[in-house]
C-alpha cells in the first residue's frame, strides 16, 4: 500500500494557471470598480488602473476618503432630437462601411444593395438631424431674445 504523503509530494503540478495568467488581475479590476462606485468614483477609470495595478489600486481605493460630490451624471443621447439622430447616423455609418467591406470581401451583390440602403438611411439621419438641429437652435434664440 502505497504511503499518502509520497502520494501527494510526487503529484505532478497542474496545468491549471488562469489564476497566474491574469484571472485574478481581471477578477481583482472587477472588485476595485465596484468599491470605487461606493466611493463615488469612476468605475471605468478604476478597472482600467485596476488592470495594471493590480494590489496597489485597490490600497488607494480602500485609504482614500470617499469624494464628496458626486460623480459626473452620463448624459443621454436620445434625450434631444438632433442627439437622436446623430446617434442613428453614426450607427448608420459603421453598418454602411461594414457592408462595404463585406460586398468588397464578398462580391456579392445583395451586399452592394444593403450597403447602398444603409448609406441612405445615414443621409437621411444627418438631413434630419441637421433640421432638428436647426429647430433647437432656433428656440434657443427666441428664448434668449424674448
Amino acid at each position: 500500500m502505497p504511503n499518502f504523503v509520497s502520494e501527494i509530494v510526487t503529484q505532478t503540478v497542474q496545468q491549471n494557471n488562469w489564476w497566474l495568467n491574469g484571472g485574478g488581475w481581471f477578477v481583482l479590476a472587477l472588485v476595485n470598480a465596484g468599491l470605487a462606485e461606493q466611493k463615488n468614483r469612476s468605475r471605468w477609470n478604476w478597472f482600467v488602473l485596476s488592470l495594471f495595478l493590480g494590489p496597489v489600486a485597490t490600497f488607494f481605493i480602500v485609504v482614500w476618503e470617499p469624494l464628496t460630490q458626486p460623480p459626473l451624471e452620463l448624459r443621454n443621447p436620445f434625450e434631444k432630437a438632433d442627439g437622436r439622430y446623430l446617434t442613428l447616423a453614426i450607427m448608420s455609418l459603421v453598418i454602411t462601411v461594414g457592408l462595404v467591406l463585406f460586398a468588397i470581401a464578398g462580391q456579392a451583390w445583395y451586399v452592394w444593395v444593403a450597403s447602398a440602403v444603409s448609406a441612405a438611411a445615414l443621409v437621411a439621419f444627418l438631413v434630419l438631424f441637421q433640421r432638428a438641429r436647426s429647430k433647437r437652435m432656433l428656440a434657443l434664440r427666441h428664448a434668449n431674445g424674448a
